[in-house]
Protein backbone atom coordinates (compact mmCIF):
# COMPACT_ATOMS: atom_id res chain seq x y z
CA UNK A 1 0.00 0.00 0.00
CA UNK A 2 1.56 3.37 -0.96
CA UNK A 3 1.62 6.61 1.14
CA UNK A 4 -0.88 8.27 -0.58
CA UNK A 5 -3.15 5.37 0.47
CA UNK A 6 -2.51 5.20 3.89
CA UNK A 7 -3.05 8.79 3.98
CA UNK A 8 -6.54 8.30 2.37
CA UNK A 9 -7.30 5.56 4.88
CA UNK A 10 -6.69 7.34 7.94
CA UNK A 11 -8.22 10.49 6.67
CA UNK A 12 -11.19 8.24 5.93
CA UNK A 13 -11.34 6.35 9.56
CA UNK A 14 -10.89 9.94 11.30
CA UNK A 15 -14.12 11.41 9.09
CA UNK A 16 -16.23 8.26 10.45
CA UNK A 17 -15.03 8.36 14.20
CA UNK A 18 -15.82 12.43 13.83
CA UNK A 19 -18.91 12.07 12.20
CA UNK A 20 -19.86 9.16 15.56
CA UNK A 21 -18.75 11.27 17.95
CA UNK A 22 -21.61 14.06 16.20
CA UNK A 23 -24.05 11.18 15.77
CA UNK A 24 -23.36 10.53 19.57
CA UNK A 25 -23.62 14.09 20.73
CA UNK A 26 -26.92 14.74 19.01
CA UNK A 27 -28.42 11.65 20.41
CA UNK A 28 -27.21 12.78 23.81
CA UNK A 29 -28.52 16.48 23.46
CA UNK A 30 -32.02 15.39 22.09
CA UNK A 31 -31.97 12.75 25.28
CA UNK A 32 -31.61 15.37 27.61
CA UNK A 33 -33.88 17.68 25.78
CA UNK A 34 -36.68 14.76 26.65
CA UNK A 35 -35.45 14.57 29.96
CA UNK A 36 -35.62 18.32 30.78
CA UNK A 37 -39.03 18.43 29.13
CA UNK A 38 -40.21 15.57 31.51
CA UNK A 39 -38.99 17.20 34.47
CA UNK A 40 -40.28 21.11 33.24
CA UNK A 41 -43.49 18.77 32.82
CA UNK A 42 -44.01 17.56 35.65
CA UNK A 43 -43.82 19.97 37.56
CA UNK A 44 -45.23 22.86 35.85
CA UNK A 45 -48.73 23.65 37.74
CA UNK A 46 -46.38 23.74 41.47
CA UNK A 47 -44.45 26.49 40.34
CA UNK A 48 -45.31 30.02 40.95
CA UNK A 49 -44.00 33.67 40.41
CA UNK A 50 -43.97 35.79 44.24
CA UNK A 51 -46.87 37.61 43.30
CA UNK A 52 -49.04 34.81 42.53
CA UNK A 53 -47.95 32.22 45.50
CA UNK A 54 -49.01 35.71 47.70
CA UNK A 55 -52.35 35.65 46.55
CA UNK A 56 -53.32 31.94 45.46
CA UNK A 57 -51.67 30.16 48.24
CA UNK A 58 -54.42 29.04 50.62
CA UNK A 59 -52.50 25.78 51.85
CA UNK A 60 -50.11 25.47 55.05
CA UNK A 61 -46.29 23.81 54.50
CA UNK A 62 -43.91 22.69 56.79
CA UNK A 63 -40.99 24.51 55.63
CA UNK A 64 -39.87 27.22 53.42
CA UNK A 65 -37.02 25.70 51.60
CA UNK A 66 -34.43 28.18 50.16
CA UNK A 67 -31.50 26.35 47.88
CA UNK A 68 -27.68 28.15 48.44
CA UNK A 69 -25.70 29.08 45.38
CA UNK A 70 -22.79 31.53 46.04
CA UNK A 71 -21.50 33.58 48.98
CA UNK A 72 -19.04 36.20 48.17
CA UNK A 73 -16.52 37.78 50.82
CA UNK A 74 -19.24 40.82 51.73
CA UNK A 75 -21.65 37.83 51.69
CA UNK A 76 -24.76 36.57 49.80
CA UNK A 77 -24.18 37.35 45.82
CA UNK A 78 -26.61 39.14 43.93
CA UNK A 79 -28.51 35.88 42.83
CA UNK A 80 -28.85 34.41 46.76
CA UNK A 81 -29.71 37.36 47.92
CA UNK A 82 -32.81 37.43 45.78
CA UNK A 83 -33.88 33.92 46.95
CA UNK A 84 -33.38 34.78 50.54
CA UNK A 85 -35.63 37.89 49.64
CA UNK A 86 -37.61 35.84 48.25
CA UNK A 87 -38.03 33.46 51.01
CA UNK A 88 -38.42 35.77 53.36
CA UNK A 89 -41.36 37.55 52.13
CA UNK A 90 -43.11 33.64 51.25
CA UNK A 91 -42.63 33.03 54.90
CA UNK A 92 -44.06 36.19 55.92
CA UNK A 93 -47.30 35.11 54.76
CA UNK A 94 -47.74 32.84 57.04
CA UNK A 95 -47.39 29.59 54.66
CA UNK A 96 -45.07 28.06 56.44
CA UNK A 97 -43.53 27.24 60.53
CA UNK A 98 -39.66 27.67 59.58
CA UNK A 99 -37.24 28.23 56.63
CA UNK A 100 -34.69 25.58 55.96
CA UNK A 101 -31.35 27.23 54.85
CA UNK A 102 -29.34 24.48 52.62
CA UNK A 103 -26.15 24.98 51.27
CA UNK A 104 -22.57 24.08 51.50
CA UNK A 105 -20.97 24.89 54.89
CA UNK A 106 -18.87 21.60 55.09
CA UNK A 107 -16.06 23.16 56.55
CA UNK A 108 -16.95 26.62 57.70
CA UNK A 109 -13.89 28.21 58.29
CA UNK A 110 -13.21 28.11 54.84
CA UNK A 111 -17.04 28.98 53.14
CA UNK A 112 -19.77 29.12 55.28
CA UNK A 113 -23.15 29.09 52.47
CA UNK A 114 -25.68 28.46 55.27
CA UNK A 115 -24.07 31.14 57.83
CA UNK A 116 -24.57 33.86 55.46
CA UNK A 117 -27.88 32.92 54.62
CA UNK A 118 -29.13 32.55 58.38
CA UNK A 119 -27.34 35.98 58.70
CA UNK A 120 -29.58 37.87 55.85
CA UNK A 121 -32.58 36.61 57.02
CA UNK A 122 -32.34 38.14 60.38
CA UNK A 123 -31.31 41.28 58.79
CA UNK A 124 -34.71 40.62 56.81
CA UNK A 125 -37.07 40.62 59.69
CA UNK A 126 -36.79 36.51 59.82
CA UNK A 127 -36.52 35.71 64.08
CA UNK A 128 -33.38 33.34 64.14
CA UNK A 129 -35.31 30.73 66.01
CA UNK A 130 -37.21 29.93 62.61
CA UNK A 131 -34.52 29.55 60.70
CA UNK A 132 -32.91 25.94 60.88
CA UNK A 133 -29.60 25.09 58.40
CA UNK A 134 -28.74 22.61 56.20
CA UNK A 135 -24.75 22.64 56.24
CA UNK A 136 -24.45 19.67 54.15
CA UNK A 137 -27.10 20.27 51.38
CA UNK A 138 -23.93 20.11 48.65
CA UNK A 139 -26.16 20.00 45.91
CA UNK A 140 -29.55 20.11 45.12
CA UNK A 141 -30.37 16.21 45.08
CA UNK A 142 -28.36 15.55 47.89
CA UNK A 143 -30.69 19.06 49.88
CA UNK A 144 -33.62 17.14 49.20
CA UNK A 145 -33.00 13.47 50.33
CA UNK A 146 -31.99 15.33 53.73
CA UNK A 147 -34.86 17.54 54.03
CA UNK A 148 -36.47 13.94 54.14
CA UNK A 149 -34.15 12.16 56.23
CA UNK A 150 -32.46 14.52 58.06
CA UNK A 151 -35.20 17.12 58.41
CA UNK A 152 -38.39 14.19 58.43
CA UNK A 153 -39.79 17.51 56.04
CA UNK A 154 -42.91 16.49 54.36
CA UNK A 155 -44.42 19.37 52.93
CA UNK A 156 -42.08 22.58 51.83
CA UNK A 157 -42.16 25.69 49.84
CA UNK A 158 -39.10 25.48 47.66
CA UNK A 159 -37.36 28.62 47.08
CA UNK A 160 -34.77 29.50 44.37
CA UNK A 161 -33.80 31.02 41.00
CA UNK A 162 -36.36 30.59 38.23
CA UNK A 163 -34.65 28.08 35.77
CA UNK A 164 -33.77 26.25 38.97
CA UNK A 165 -37.23 25.79 40.32
CA UNK A 166 -38.59 22.50 38.40
CA UNK A 167 -35.54 20.38 39.56
CA UNK A 168 -35.91 21.15 43.12
CA UNK A 169 -39.17 20.73 43.06
CA UNK A 170 -39.01 17.52 41.10
CA UNK A 171 -36.50 16.25 43.36
CA UNK A 172 -38.66 17.13 46.36
CA UNK A 173 -41.45 14.99 44.68
CA UNK A 174 -39.35 11.89 44.55
CA UNK A 175 -39.09 11.87 48.17
CA UNK A 176 -42.43 12.23 48.99
CA UNK A 177 -42.24 15.98 50.02
CA UNK A 178 -45.67 17.52 49.07
CA UNK A 179 -43.75 20.71 47.28
CA UNK A 180 -44.63 23.71 45.54
CA UNK A 181 -41.78 26.62 43.87
CA UNK A 182 -41.71 29.79 43.62
CA UNK A 183 -39.44 32.06 41.43
CA UNK A 184 -36.92 34.33 43.07
CA UNK A 185 -37.25 37.85 42.01
CA UNK A 186 -34.55 39.17 40.20
CA UNK A 187 -33.07 42.35 41.30
CA UNK A 188 -31.34 43.00 37.89
CA UNK A 189 -28.20 40.71 37.90
CA UNK A 190 -27.87 39.35 34.96
CA UNK A 191 -27.61 35.29 34.98
CA UNK A 192 -24.75 33.44 32.68
CA UNK A 193 -25.29 30.95 29.95
CA UNK A 194 -23.12 28.65 31.21
CA UNK A 195 -26.09 28.71 34.31
CA UNK A 196 -28.41 27.58 31.95
CA UNK A 197 -26.10 24.62 30.36
CA UNK A 198 -25.11 23.21 33.93
CA UNK A 199 -29.09 23.41 34.45
CA UNK A 200 -29.75 21.41 31.55
CA UNK A 201 -27.02 18.78 31.98
CA UNK A 202 -28.57 18.62 36.29
CA UNK A 203 -32.40 17.82 35.20
CA UNK A 204 -31.00 14.74 33.31
CA UNK A 205 -28.87 13.71 35.81
CA UNK A 206 -31.33 14.37 38.41
CA UNK A 207 -33.75 12.69 36.38
CA UNK A 208 -31.81 9.58 36.79
CA UNK A 209 -30.95 9.68 40.57
CA UNK A 210 -34.59 10.75 41.20
CA UNK A 211 -35.61 7.06 40.00
CA UNK A 212 -32.47 4.72 41.05
CA UNK A 213 -32.32 6.91 44.51
CA UNK A 214 -28.43 7.35 45.78
CA UNK A 215 -28.34 7.33 49.20
CA UNK A 216 -31.76 6.69 50.17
Amino acid sequence: MTRAKTDINRKKIILKVFLILVILGLLGIFGLSLLNLHVIGDTDTQVYSLADFENTNDKHYEAVIVLGCAVWDNGPSPMLADRLRTAAAVYKTGCADYILVTGDSEHPEKYDETGAMRDFLIDEGIPADKIVCDPLGLSTYESMIRAKKEFNIVSAVVVTTEFHVPRSVYDCKAFGIVSVGVEAINSGYVIKPHNYVREFIARGKDFVFAGIKPGW
